[in-house]
Formats: C-alpha cells, structure tokens, sequence
C-alpha cells in the first residue's frame, strides 16, 4: 500500500464515519432525547456566543461544555476527541506563525523566533474558539440522525429550496466517499509491486482522473433515479411531539451560557 492508497483509505473512511452515525443516536442519553428542532438551535446559539467571545475563560468553559454532554450522552470522551483532533491540528499549524508575526512583549524565544504575548494569546483563543465550535457540532451529529436533522430544519421553516440542497450535498457526499474506497480497493487487488517511483506517480493521475470521471457519471445516474421517483419532493413528516424534563434542562443550560456571555461582555 502506498502513500496514495493509505492517504484514500484514511480520508474515506474518517469522512464516512463523520457522515454516517447510526449507533450513538440511538442510546438513551442526554442529548438523544432532546427535540432535534430545539437542538439545532441550541448549538447554533452556542456557535455564535463561542464566535463573538474573545474571553479565553468563556472559551474554555464552551469547549468544556460539549464534553459534558458527551458524557451524558453515553459517548465515549474519547470518539469525541477523535472526531475533531484533525481539523483542530489542522488549524493549529495554520495559526501557529501569528504567535511570533503578532506585534506585543516577548515572552519567550525560540532560537532567531520570539513569541510575543499578544500572538500567544490570539493562539489561544483561536484554538479554543475551534476547539469550541467543532465539539459542539460533533455532540449535534453524533446524538441526531441526519433524517431527524432534516426534520428540524423543516419545523424551524427553513426553506424547501435550502434543505434540499442540504439533502442532495449529503447524499452525494457518501456517494463520492464510497466510490473513493471502492476505487482504491480495487486499485490495491490488481497492484503486485511498488514499482518505481515515476510510475506510481503516473498510476496516482491516471486514478485520480478515472476517480473525477466516474464521480461525474455517478451524479448524473443519482440525478435520474431522483426524477424517475418523482423529483425531490418533500414527503409530509410527523408534526406531533412534546417538549420533555430534557428539553427543559437543555433550555436552562443554553439561557445559562447565554446570561455568563451578557455579564462577561
């Protein structure tokens, strides 16, 4: 397996897994049996208090928040790390210069570099902020199936045209993840040697090509499935529901963050 084959494998099946959660909506926890509807607009609330907050003290205590509700929601402390340690190392090296190019008193030197306390700071804080925003988002997904979600967003009266754009996206996404892994596994089945380097090289294009080609013929088949079953026409959903004890305390946390973000500002 080379480094084309491991790097596939890794981005497929990492995608999948963010996309599709099956078992944990299904567990009797905290956030499971909160309204989706209510939900969703608990997290964005959230969202925005972590995006327009500065205060490293505020930030810490939002990152700090979805794992407690991980925790009450039967989710390991653990799965929630792995979903969001990616894309936080990814920001992290992406940030990382502005703690010596941010102007402000030194607070340590590394060699010719010096970290300037103001850059540490916005370091900080972007971390944190990030930190933040994709354990809450991780929380939502890993406690709300995506027909729940869709759900939602129709009670909370979204427009049709948004939501199913949202739905064709998601789809299409699985759709182009899974042709991914099917590629590779058959790229790897008819590979017997390494070969040199050149030639891995060309094999790499020529798969990634073949891959743009059939991900293009795939869309166009799910675009005619979708019209010979009738277009993509909502179906009505289930109106009923009451608000219950969780609902209620999921409430009380969301005006809690609220009033601590209002007094802090």
């Amino acid at each position: 397996m080379d480094a084309l084959d491991r790097t596939v494998a890794a981005v497929s099946d990492e995608a999948q897994s963010f996309l599709v959660t099956t078992r944990t909506p299904r567990r009797d926890g905290f956030m499971q049996a909160v309204d989706p509807a209510l939900k969703l607009v608990g997290v964005l609330s959230l969202l925005v208090i972590a995006v327009v907050t500065d205060d490293l003290a505020i930030l810490c205590g939002l990152a700090a928040l979805p794992l407690g509700l991980a925790i009450g929601s039967r989710i390991a402390p653990l799965t929630l790390g792995r979903r969001i340690a990616l894309p936080v190392l990814a920001s992290a090296a992406v940030v990382a210069p502005q703690a010596v190019l941010q102007p402000g008193p030194t607070v340590a030197a590394l060699g010719p570099l010096s970290l300037s306390a103001t850059g540490v700071t916005y370091v900080a804080v972007f971390l944190v902020r990030v930190t933040a925003s994709l354990a809450l988002l991780s929380v939502l997904l890993l406690t709300t199936g995506f027909g729940p979600l869709v759900t939602a967003l129709r009670r909370l009266r979204v427009p049709p045209l948004a939501i199913t754009l949202l739905a064709v996206t998601y789809r299409s996404l699985l759709l182009f993840f899974r042709e991914l892994e099917r590629m590779a596994h058959a790229r790897r089945s008819r590979t017997f040697s390494r070969g040199s380097l050149q030639g891995r090289w060309a094999r790499s294009g020529s798969f990634l090509g073949t891959f743009l080609l059939r991900s293009l013929d795939r869309g166009e088949r799910v675009q005619r499935a979708a019209r010979a079953r009738g277009g993509t026409r909502m179906r009505p959903y289930d109106r009923s529901g009451s608000l219950g004890r969780a609902d209620a305390a999921f409430t009380l946390l969301l005006v809690a963050a609220v009033v601590v973000r209002v007094i802090a500002a």
